[in-house]
């Protein structure tokens, strides 16, 4: 990418979040912020052509606009790989993963093609790094379309061919997708990493420390929280996040005060009422837990932490067969999720079926041994 366009993508990743704390569950933060990247080598930055006109257009939701973009620079596209590659990151940024996959299918002949030929020793480093840059593209699409093993894969070996570069602004993009990847140690590592170029970036930090929190490693999402929520105003999902903290800290009026806060702000935030409801059920008022959960629940049905907490709730309460409607919900999202795992194993076993309280139990041991064992590294990180 060329300065410009580097520089405009480290703003648009420092900037806010499409959707806020009310699409989220607890593991993973909202979605991240679109890269907005300008090609000053091909078009003014506020021409129509540029590459910030197709950001614009995608962001204001003008389908039409977008699709006549492409069709218009469809053929300077096939002459410049790195204005493609712009455009791939621009449409990866605005979520629009069929379309970025269209575009690297129409890339990726040429580019192999050029690859493969005879490059001179002094192009060799030039080589590795545009055969990282495809392996870090191919490793951001895979995480859309193909398993988490081989995104991971993809995105280890461009790690290793030395993309994204530390101080790029795409490790930002790195660190959102590894997060989603259910990686989020090496998710902290690469927010790290991007912070470092842009330690103003208070959105960037708060999805650092939902990196943080997810890796167990609360004391330093906390430390991050408290850095963001000094902006003045505060980013998007700060409060709820140190809820979340405080809330795993046993804070418990602390964490209430954070998320009524964060609901101020945002009353479709369903994650702050379903961690809410998680205080009542643990302070034993299954009323109130019952009535934040449908609130949380006619906002967003899906909402992982809203049918975590219905779970526990309908096992204590004695109703295994909806408790174990709502837990299945959870691990079919997130089968990852040791908590849900634990609790739908009860609920199982509660409801008689050993064998598939057996199943989940296993799973659920299995993730804490993979917790404890797991201490994979990035480059120049030392988290």
């Amino acid at each position: 990418m060329s300065a410009l366009a580097l520089l405009a993508l480290a703003s648009a990743l420092a900037g806010p979040w499409p959707a806020g704390p009310s699409a989220a569950p607890r593991r993973a933060p909202a979605r991240a912020a679109p890269p907005k990247v300008a090609s000053p080598t091909t078009a003014p930055a506020d021409g129509p052509s540029s590459i910030a006109a197709l950001d614009a257009a995608l962001a204001r939701g003008d389908d039409g606009a977008a699709a006549a973009w492409l069709l218009a620079e469809a053929s300077r596209l096939a002459a410049d790989e790195r204005r493609a590659l712009d455009v791939i990151y621009v449409l990866l940024g605005r979520r629009r993963f069929a379309e970025a996959r269209e575009q690297w299918n129409g890339l990726a002949p040429r580019l192999q093609a050029s690859l493969a030929a005879p490059a001179a020793a002094a192009d060799e480093a030039a080589r590795r790094r545009r055969v990282g840059e495809a392996q870090f593209v191919q490793g951001l699409l895979a995480a859309r379309f193909g398993t988490r093993d081989e995104a991971l894969g993809l995105l280890r070996d461009a790690d290793g061919n030395g993309f994204p570069p530390l101080e790029s602004p795409l490790m930002g993009l790195a660190a959102d997708t590894l997060l989603e990847l259910d990686e989020p140690t090496l998710a902290a590592q690469a927010y790290a990493a991007f912070l470092e170029r842009v330690p103003g970036a208070a959105e960037a930090r708060v999805r650092r420390a939902a990196a943080l929190y997810a890796a167990g490693r609360l004391a330093e999402a906390d430390g991050e929280l408290q850095r963001a929520l000094r902006a003045a105003p505060p980013p998007p999902g700060a409060d709820y996040w140190m809820g979340v903290v405080r809330f795993e800290q046993r804070r418990m009026d602390e964490a209430s005060a954070h998320l009524e806060r964060e609901l101020r702000r945002d009353p479709r935030c369903a994650g702050c009422l379903a961690t809410l409801a998680h205080v009542a059920y643990l302070a034993g008022d299954d009323r109130r837990c019952e009535d934040l959960l449908g609130r949380a629940s006619a906002i967003d049905p899906g909402n992982l932490d809203a049918n975590l907490v219905y779970g526990m709730l309908y096992n204590r309460t004695g109703r295994a067969d909806r408790a174990i409607a709502h837990l299945a919900r959870v691990v079919e999202k997130a089968p990852r999720h040791a908590r849900a795992q634990y609790q739908l194993a009860q609920a199982y076993q509660r409801a008689g079926d050993e064998e598939r309280a057996r199943e989940h139990r296993e799973a659920y041991e299995r993730l804490v041994r993979e917790q404890k064992a797991r201490s994979v590294g990035v480059r120049g990180a030392e988290d």
